[in-house]
C-alpha cells in the first residue's frame, strides 16, 4: 500500500494494492484521517468502512481476481456531514448498479449465491453512484462512490441510487 502525493487537507487519498491484506492499512489510514477531520465517530462511520470493505472485496476477488499488481484509488471526503469515498478501479468494467436484487423471499435453498453484499450497500449507503471515466486516465476505469450522512440527526438511507453517468 502507497499513499499517492499529499491531497488537499480534509481530502483523504491512498492507493492500495489489489489485496485483500491491504485493506487493514487502508481502514487505519481512514480512521486516522477521519479523526483529524473531526469526523464523528459513530454507527455512520462504522456503516463507511463496512461499505467501504465490500466494495473493495470485491474490486479484489471479483475485478482483479486476486491479481495483486492491481491498484485501487480510495478518496473520500466529508461535505455536510456527509462523507463521500469514491474507489478507482483498472480491472474490467462493472456496474454494481446495473446487479439486479436478490430475492430474499425466497427460502435460503432456493437462493443462488452471490448479490447479498450489493444489497448490503445498497441498503446502507444512502447513495450509489458508477461511473466509466476519471479526468486523468488513460483509459477506462471504473469509479464507484457511495455517500453517507454522519451524527445523529443523520437522515435514514434514502437509496439514493444513481444511474450510470
Amino acid at each position: 500500500m502507497t499513499t499517492d502525493l499529499l491531497p488537499p487537507p480534509g481530502i483523504f487519498r491512498q492507493i492500495c494494492s489489489s489485496r485483500l491484506d491491504a485493506f487493514d492499512g487502508l481502514v487505519r489510514a481512514l480512521s486516522e484521517w477521519a479523526s483529524r477531520a473531526a469526523v464523528p465517530s459513530d454507527d455512520n462511520l462504522r456503516d463507511v468502512i463496512l461499505v467501504l470493505d465490500e466494495l473493495f472485496s470485491n474490486i479484489v476477488i471479483h475485478g482483479y481476481r486476486h491479481d495483486p499488481d492491481g491498484d485501487i484509488l480510495v478518496e473520500a471526503t466529508v461535505e455536510d456531514d456527509k462523507v463521500r469515498v469514491t474507489l478507482t478501479d483498472r480491472a474490467p468494467l462493472f456496474n454494481p448498479l446495473l446487479v439486479p436484487e436478490p430475492d430474499t423471499t425466497l427460502p435460503l435453498e432456493a437462493r443462488p449465491i452471490g448479490g447479498l453484499g450489493l444489497l448490503f450497500v445498497r441498503r446502507t449507503a444512502d447513495r450509489l453512484e458508477y461511473w466509466t471515466s476519471a479526468p486523468d486516465a488513460p483509459g477506462p476505469v471504473n469509479r464507484v462512490r457511495f455517500t453517507k450522512a454522519l451524527g445523529a440527526g443523520s437522515a435514514p438511507p434514502a437509496n439514493g441510487l444513481s444511474p450510470d453517468r
